[in-house]
């Protein structure tokens, strides 16, 4: 019984998701003409979507935000959709309307897009791939929470659990993928370690993109930076329920996010010694 309601619940979210994202959205902010009206506000819209249908399966330690993701190294990253970080140890800095997040206590971003082009998707990845490499920056060693129960050090490099998570969901794509999915990866990440890799890619009208070994779908780009796992597209089963991609995508997510490791802020770190130098007085 108890799966029952909890599938029936799914369902609910997923059909009423799909509503807002797809056709609501489009009601509210395109014109007759089809042109897109108030863009910002749009774009708000659905990430206020993306929250409501994620935010249920999100551990009570972490919540979701939107803004900048910043380094003790001073390094900032580009404006993020949405911020998954953990709420009993972020600190989070605002100044007026601008939210800024330490990446320590980052555990995911995701991208919210509407139609994307072959380019359109490939920015928005490389984008990601960019904001994932600010994990690199942590200088703190102490974790707050962990999924490993191992002591090796902290690894974003080497260690899936230890890199954040990126998603990207979208309305849909302009382009046959699955024609070119290997290529098309291939070409994305040109040059890009493996590490800084998109975990899932949603088409919401299509597909579920993630990874696959052994003939199960994964989330992680590697286990062992000496094996890579294969890409995976994952589309809606004729007869079947036709947002099973969506389903395994939720899923995935709630297994996934909820395994980032968070990492102790050097709090100190982020201040500059030079002030620590005026206001430190040796007696």
């Amino acid at each position: 019984m108890s799966s029952q309601v909890f599938s029936g619940f799914l369902s609910f979210q997923i059909e009423k998701f799909v509503t807002e994202y797809v056709s609501l959205s489009k009601n509210v902010f395109v014109n007759k003409e089809g042109k897109l009206i108030h863009p910002a506000e749009y774009g708000t819209y659905r990430e206020r979507i993306v929250s409501s249908l994620i935010l249920p399966l999100l551990p009570k330690r972490l919540s979701v935000g939107t803004g900048f993701i910043i380094t003790d190294t001073d390094k900032i990253s580009t404006q993020c959709d949405l911020i998954i970080y953990d709420t009993q140890n972020t600190p989070v800095i605002e100044n007026g309307e601008q939210r800024f997040f330490p990446v320590e206590c980052v555990a995911g971003v995701i991208e919210v897009k509407s139609v994307l082009s072959k380019n359109d998707l490939k920015e928005a990845l490389i984008k990601l791939s960019n904001i994932k490499a600010l994990r690199n920056e942590i200088t703190s060693t102490i974790r707050v929470y962990s999924e490993t129960k191992d002591s090796h050090p902290l690894s974003p490099a080497t260690c899936p659990y230890d890199q954040m998570a990126t998603f990207l969901i979208c309305e849909s794509l302009s382009f046959d993928l699955e024609k070119e999915c290997d290529s098309f990866f291939k070409d994305v990440y040109k040059g890009i370690d493996p590490p800084l890799f998109h975990n899932m890619i949603l088409s919401i009208e299509q597909l579920c993109s993630l990874y696959i070994k052994e003939n199960v779908p994964i989330y992680f780009p590697f286990f062992s930076i000496k094996e890579l796992h294969k890409n995976c597209l994952v589309f809606p089963v004729g007869g079947g329920y036709k947002y099973e991609h969506i389903v395994l995508f939720l899923d995935c997510f709630y297994m996934l996010i909820g395994s980032i490791t968070i990492n102790y802020i050097e709090f100190t770190n982020y201040i500059s010694s030079k002030r620590l130098k005026r206001t430190c007085v040796e007696k």
